[in-house]
């Protein structure tokens, strides 16, 4: 495929891209045919209750935002014309989510490398928002330049929610549009991709506008309320971290045998490292940004493999290992072990913190102290990842409402930021060239103006 198509096709997404963040710590996969649907995430969208799609307090207070509903942000205020490019399952579903959030966002606009995708997205679009789905035939943009055609349409906000190669170029096409950006994680797959979408962000700073990301764990309140205990000193000073992902294989879309190897490589992005980074980078994106959450301003300093990565798993197609797994040291002496591998044989998922005096479980949600009763977040609040989701592109919206530009905060801040994203994603390229042999320092894939 031309490098044209290269950097503005867009592609399949899968609704699993954010972990469920649950007390359970078997989290493992579903396989492709009993995975969540693009119409079971939309009909789960529309029949959860209002009150699920609440912020965190503390995110709402971080962010800088008030507690009034987003209802009335929307009402009497100008009309947002929301463009999506990259129409799977996680693009359709954050469109929607758009359109839930904000009583005057119309969805205008649709792109993708696929007529297919578009018209699948397209019905289940129009059927879940009625006449707040404009996007007319002729506003529904196919094959290698429909990103760009999309950028140029007349929208407000863009989604992009294409493969991960495509985002860096997605962004700087969209911010010189002078367009407010949600974008899916990770941010690129490689430094160079790290470096323009660097670029993209810088803009978009100089320009006022908004880029969030869908880190969305930092709208969970378990995580948020886990990671603000840690913060405060309840396991003492940091000493180790372990995230281990060990999950179902990923998505496979069987295509015919006439099939060309081209469109095999874009239907199934998600298994080629061309596309994806591979799964310790497309996938294990957001436990690395927890890490990088709880050390702060703190950097690292080498990051080397811990044994071979795994060849593809046997029976499924690609080129992305079974699993990678790598250990970072940081300048404070932290030291951060974290691996991924998806299999047909999940084991569960374990994320883990190490202070001088107490450790805690991220993903159940516990805190135990020394000398103290164990601390355990509200269980009822645990298990429910719709709320996280659709909480990050709230935030996303009242952002744009409020003329808040995405903000460089100090802190624990929980607001979805740009910049948040590029560090997470840096570490994660830092992890994939290391499990391949290659090596790069930090300084060298995210710059200082970078740090969030």
């Amino acid at each position: 495929m031309s490098s044209s198509a290269d950097c503005y096709s867009v592609g399949r997404r899968q609704v699993d891209s954010c972990p469920h963040l649950s007390g359970a710590h078997r989290m493992s996969t579903p396989s492709r045919a009993s995975a969540l649907t693009r119409r079971s995430l939309l009909a789960g969208a529309c029949t959860l209750p209002a009150a699920a799609f609440e912020l965190p307090a503390a995110a709402l207070e971080l962010a800088g935002l008030s507690e009034r509903s987003l209802a009335a942000d929307g009402a009497g205020g100008r009309t947002l014309r929301v463009g999506l490019i990259g129409c799977g399952g996680r693009g359709t579903g954050a469109a929607m989510q758009a359109a839930i959030a904000d009583p005057a966002v119309r969805v205008v606009a649709l792109a993708d490398l696929f007529e297919d995708q578009v018209a699948s997205s397209a019905g289940l679009l129009a059927q879940a928002l009625g006449d707040r789905f404009e996007a007319s035939r002729e506003r529904r943009y196919v094959g290698p330049g429909a990103a760009l055609d999309l950028v140029g349409s007349g929208v407000d906000v863009v989604i992009l929610a294409g493969p991960p190669s495509t985002r860096p170029a997605h962004l700087e096409a969209a911010v010189a549009a002078g367009l407010h950006v949600w974008c899916e994680t990770p941010a690129a797959i490689d430094p160079a991709g790290l470096s323009q979408f660097a670029a993209g962000l810088d803009r978009a700073e100089a320009n006022g506008l908004v880029v969030a990301s869908g880190l969305c764990s930092r709208f969970s309140s378990p995580t948020v309320s886990t990671v603000e205990r840690v913060l405060d000193g309840a396991v003492g000073t940091i000493r180790s971290i372990s995230l281990h992902h060990d999950g179902g294989l990923p998505w496979w879309k069987p295509l015919p045998e006439t099939a060309s190897a081209a469109e095999q490589l874009e239907r199934n992005w998600i298994s080629y490292a061309s596309r994806s980074g591979g799964s310790f980078l497309e996938h294990h994106v957001h436990a690395l940004d927890r890490a990088l959450w709880l050390l702060g301003n703190d950097e690292p300093v080498a990051v080397e493999p811990v044994g071979r990565s795994e060849a593809p798993a046997a029976g499924h197609g690609g080129d992305v290992p079974e699993a990678v797994r790598v250990r970072y040291r940081f300048a404070s002496g932290v030291v951060l072990d974290a691996s991924c591998r998806r299999s047909a044989t999940p084991r569960g998922s374990v994320e883990s913190v190490v202070g001088s005096h107490g450790r805690a479980d991220l993903l159940g949600g516990t805190v135990e102290e020394a000398g103290k009763t164990p601390w355990q977040v509200d269980r009822c609040s645990l298990g429910n990842a719709g709320t996280m989701y659709q909480a990050s592109i709230d935030a996303f919206l009242r952002m744009i409402r409020s003329g808040l530009a995405d903000r460089d905060e100090t802190g624990t801040g929980t607001t979805l930021s740009g910049r948040r994203l590029l560090r997470a994603t840096g570490l994660a390229v830092m992890g994939r060239m290391a499990a391949e042999g290659r090596s790069i320092h930090w300084k060298g894939l995210v710059s200082p103006s970078a740090r969030a």
